[in-house]
């Protein structure tokens, strides 16, 4: 009898893990996004999240950072990434003590971002913005980047009308004539350059004088703390679709095409303007770093809070050990066997 009961227990201590085990399962997961050119885009349309977790996928796009930044601090999100959570957005949800950590470079920004100005307005410099209308959505790495512009200039931004416009918007507002430049991405960047546009700027050339920019995928801490095997499979998932970016660039064109709804010149151009990283080389310094060394990433979130507080964006800036934490390498890491 006390066999049985012995053995009775084992079964019963078994089925408990393995109901703990089966509750450990979300039940969906929500991924906000932007319809940026990177490789999320290749994770999205093969259905890479779907397959790897095993569990419905919700994408929800947005607009721009703040817009992903406002949904996460309303709890909607189990992921979020792309040009919504850029180093400026990262650097004000970290400031505004959003609980969410930055897992893996989605990209760098190159001249998939750029500043437009409107050719018949004689645009030159950076001076010549001065009394000028400008768009960028505010607290995105082209807000970031358009300030950081003009005052490398010596052009006052308060000089230049700045209205806060998503990408979309200020497509809208480029075609009606309301404004005469915009720092957007792409494919509404290019939409001006058809209009009447050419560039003056761009993200690529801003980051060779010291501003880097990039983006980076962030999971909620709730999310991660009930489900961390499935941020590792998320990660794996997002690497399976760097890898098929790089390996296959022409079947990635005709994705990025596909999704974006571009003539697949335009799309093979896109991809030239945006850097992505392989998985292994985001384990470097240059990029996240370790787990045990952080990389300079963390450089660039402290530089960009000290240039955000200087323009009254944020009260101040966090302590460095605030953005060491936010960068998060450990689920790379496991989703490469490190």
């Amino acid at each position: 009898m006390r066999c049985k009961r012995t053995l009775l227990a084992i079964i019963a201590s078994t089925a408990l893990v393995h109901a703990a085990s089966a509750q450990q399962k979300p039940d969906k997961v929500v991924i906000g996004y932007l319809n940026l050119v990177n490789a999320q885009l290749v994770t999205k349309a093969l259905g890479l999240h779907e397959k790897e977790m095993g569990v419905p996928i919700e994408w929800v796009k947005f607009g721009s950072g703040g817009d992903v930044n406002r949904a996460v601090a309303a709890n909607q999100l189990s992921f979020g990434g792309v040009g919504g959570v850029g180093n400026p957005p990262a650097t004000i949800g970290i400031g505004r003590g959003l609980a969410y950590r930055g897992i893996f470079v989605l990209n760098m920004l190159g001249p998939v971002e750029s500043l437009v100005v409107r050719t018949s307005k004689q645009i030159e410099k950076p001076q010549d913005l001065v009394g000028k209308s400008a768009a960028a959505p505010f607290g995105s790495t082209t807000h970031y980047l358009i300030i950081v512009y003009l005052r490398g200039a010596g052009v006052d931004p308060t000089s230049v009308k700045l209205l806060d416009l998503a990408p979309s918007d200020a497509v809208a507002a480029w075609l009606r004539s309301d404004i005469d430049a915009a720092y957007v991405w792409e494919p509404s960047l290019n939409k001006m350059v058809a209009n009447g546009g050419r560039i003056l700027m761009d993200s690529g050339t801003m980051a060779t004088r010291g501003y880097p920019t990039w983006d980076i995928a962030v999971v909620m801490d709730d999310f991660a703390a009930k489900y961390p095997d499935y941020v590792t499979k998320f990660v794996k998932s997002e690497c399976a679709g760097v890898d098929f970016w790089l390996k296959k660039p022409e079947e990635t064109a005709a994705i990025i095409s596909k999704e974006l709804s571009l003539p697949l010149d335009d799309a093979r151009r896109m991809m030239q303007g945006t850097g992505v990283v392989p998985c292994d080389k985001q384990l470097t310094d240059a990029y996240l770093g370790t787990s045990k060394a952080k990389g300079k990433f963390v450089d660039t979130l402290v530089a960009t809070a000290t240039f955000l507080t200087e323009q009254k964006r944020l009260p101040k800036v966090e302590s460095r050990q605030s953005y060491e934490d936010f960068i998060t390498p450990k689920y790379l890491e496991a989703a490469l066997g490190k």
